[in-house]
């Protein structure tokens, strides 16, 4: 590797610490999870019941995420998780089902007729 000679970060500064090796940015579900605080806007990957993430829906289901604001076109399994665990205050959705062969979303419609969720629906 070469090294730079010019000062990059000032006059007489030593260049060479600053290009060590790059740490990892890899970090666990649950750190992951706790970078989303109560009450924020989020989105997931994935349509109705098709490669959502749902270690990481699970993760913040068990983490007691209060208050979280959902906008998705097509949510199923992440919806209806959120909702059963007490995690969403407001959806923004186009449809949510679980196609023919499982139905509706109970827990995500339970939720919208006891009134513990705002509905905007967009379709």
């Amino acid at each position: 590797m070469v090294r730079p000679t010019w000062p990059i970060g000032g006059a007489g500064e030593d260049v060479s610490r600053q290009h060590d090796a790059p740490r990892s940015k890899t970090i666990s579900l649950a750190e992951a999870a706790r970078l989303i605080p109560d009450g924020a806007l989020v989105t997931f990957g994935g349509v109705l019941l098709t490669r959502p993430p749902a270690a990481f829906i699970r993760e913040l289901a068990r983490q007691r995420r209060r208050g979280l604001r959902l906008v998705k076109p097509s949510p199923a399994y992440d919806l209806d998780l959120l909702c059963a665990a007490g995690c969403i205050a407001e959806a923004a959705i186009g449809i949510t089902t679980f196609e023919s062969r499982f139905g509706q979303s109970r827990q995500f419609r339970q939720a919208v007729e006891r009134g513990t969720i705002k509905l905007r629906e967009h379709s």
